[in-house]
């Protein structure tokens, strides 16, 4: 079973208003209301190629029973610890430029966090979980840490895909892959990279510290691979018209984990998880299975080393 970890879920309203301007009446066109965090995109991505996934996390209020309400209706199963307030509203305007106004959730308490780990109780070595995303307010570093190392004495695969210290603190629990995009991965160590010499470099040191495989996102250049066998493939992008780039990479990760368990091959496994983030940018939400079918036949894998 694939579990999915969104601590800090959102409501994401995406809109466009033309002539955009600061400080003055702006009308809008109408608006999509689409469930958000990094977690639950995953969760709609695998159950769109028809993977069962528990989405697990926080949630609060009207906003958060929306979230409850729509995963139910695209079958995702859940089971969110229910906390008081109000899960945030994220806004995604794009007008000459996309621009990202995020919102600020309730607060959980510590009643609330104990509540949760009761949810990662069934958790066995045949289970994946995906603990994505950042901390909700309420939460220290070491409580994300804690689910990690919860998730590991379990016996569970670990993905981590998070902020740079969230990340880092996470290492030692040897999660199957990170996915950074590359300038995070810089940001990590406080550099700037400047191609793919510099990726491989700081790839292999997140690697060096734990990570066992690490896919590295370019935007237009593609991604990235580096094996926990030392192996180095990329990949490129699918052509199409882009709608939102929002959950590309949350995609492009669990399509990654989800085609590489059945195959067991890294460059299959690459080449779709390139074509599930084109599949999402083309898309209002998360891309379906048989458009990502269409777009993994523009693209080839490149063995680097």
């Amino acid at each position: 079973m694939y579990y999915t970890v969104t601590l800090n879920p959102a409501v994401d309203m995406l809109t466009k208003s033309n002539n955009f301007s600061l400080g003055k009446l702006n009308r809008t066109e109408e608006a999509v209301y689409v469930v958000g965090g990094k977690g639950i995109n995953i969760s709609m991505l695998l159950k769109n190629v028809e993977k069962d996934t528990v989405a697990l996390g926080f949630i609060a209020g009207f906003t958060g029973q929306y979230i409850k309400e729509e995963l139910k209706k695209l079958n995702v199963v859940t089971n969110f610890v229910e906390t008081k307030g109000n899960t945030r509203i994220n806004i995604k305007l794009t007008t000459d430029t996309e621009t990202e106004i995020n919102g600020q959730s309730s607060t959980v308490t510590k009643e609330d966090i104990a509540e949760f780990h009761k949810t990662l109780g069934s958790l066995t070595e045949e289970d994946t979980v995906f603990l994505s995303g950042n901390i909700i307010s309420g939460m220290t570093t070491s409580d994300f840490v804690h689910i990690a190392e919860e998730v590991t004495k379990k016996g569970a695969t670990l993905v981590v895909d998070s902020n740079k210290d969230l990340v880092l603190e996470t290492l030692k629990y040897r999660p199957f892959v990170v996915k950074p995009n590359e300038f995070e991965l810089g940001e990590m160590f406080g550099v700037e990279i400047n191609g793919i010499e510099d990726i491989l470099l700081y790839a292999k040191k997140l690697q060096d510290l734990g990570a066992r495989n690490v896919l590295v996102s370019r935007g237009g250049d593609g991604a990235l691979l580096i094996t926990e066998e030392g192996e180095v493939f990329s990949v490129g992008v699918t052509k199409g018209d882009v709608v939102s780039t929002v959950a590309a990479g949350d995609s492009m990760l669990a399509m990654f984990v989800s085609r590489y368990d059945d195959t067991k091959d890294y460059k299959e496994a690459l080449k779709y998880a390139s074509a599930a983030g084109g599949a999402t940018s083309f898309f209002v939400g998360v891309g379906s299975k048989d458009l990502i079918n269409q777009l993994v036949t523009q693209l080839k894998i490149q063995k680097i080393k």
